[in-house]
């Protein structure tokens, strides 16, 4: 590793800057998470992250461009969460793809919930961080898609994709239905894979 050599000083700035940076994104996704993309605004994350407005737009343009750099920050994660294709067989792989999905409920709520968010609501001029999102979220699936599709060989390409198109919406009900406080997070996603694995099967038959 190459030896850094600017002065000490510079080093703490730096590192002062990634700090702020962290602590604005942060506040930003827990604001936005509650009161969505037009109920957000610079003062409420200014006052959430304990920085002044003046620190937020040395690092981003305006609020869109903040709540884009919260999803861009975000999404790698939850990709990683939800398709990292652990074990061999369908159950396994499907198992952990749901147990990759919880992860992310006890990880990232308040991206879960900007998401979210950002899918329901609809402008004239879409938000840049609805765009990134939408399409990450396409990209999820397409990985998800290749996953079955290496466990299932037999399972069409547009099968595989509607599944796990599904196997998403049903992660997208099962948080909705934690934000009540009454649900069985762990056997709502039991019941989830049983069902993942059940149309899988149901579906590469009807294919051969």
């Amino acid at each position: 590793m190459a030896e850094d050599t600017r002065s000490p000083g510079a080093r703490r700035t730096r590192a002062r800057g990634r700090e702020s940076r962290r602590r604005i994104i942060e506040a930003a996704a827990a604001v936005a998470g509650e009161r969505g993309y037009e109920g957000t605004t610079i003062a409420q994350i200014s006052k959430a992250s304990g920085l002044p407005a003046s620190s937020i737009y040395w690092h981003f343009a305006d609020k869109d461009a903040l709540l884009a750099a919260v999803v861009e920050e975000s999404i790698e994660l939850w990709l990683g969460q939800v398709t990292r294709g652990e074990g061999e067989s369908l159950p396994e792989r499907v198992t952990a793809f749901c147990l990759g999905v919880a992860r992310t409920f006890r990880e990232s709520p308040d991206f879960l919930r900007l998401g979210l968010m950002l899918a329901l609501e609809r402008r004239p001029v879409e938000p840049v961080a609805r765009e990134i999102y939408l399409r990450l979220r396409g990209e999820a699936i397409e990985r998800i898609a290749e996953e079955l599709g290496r466990v299932r060989p037999g399972l069409t390409g547009a099968d595989a994709r509607l599944l796990a198109t599904y196997a998403l919406a049903g992660g997208d009900g099962i948080f909705l239905a934690s934000l009540t406080g009454d649900a069985d997070v762990a056997e709502l996603f039991r019941l989830h894979a049983e069902a993942i694995v059940h149309l899988v099967e149901q579906a590469e038959g009807a294919g051969t």
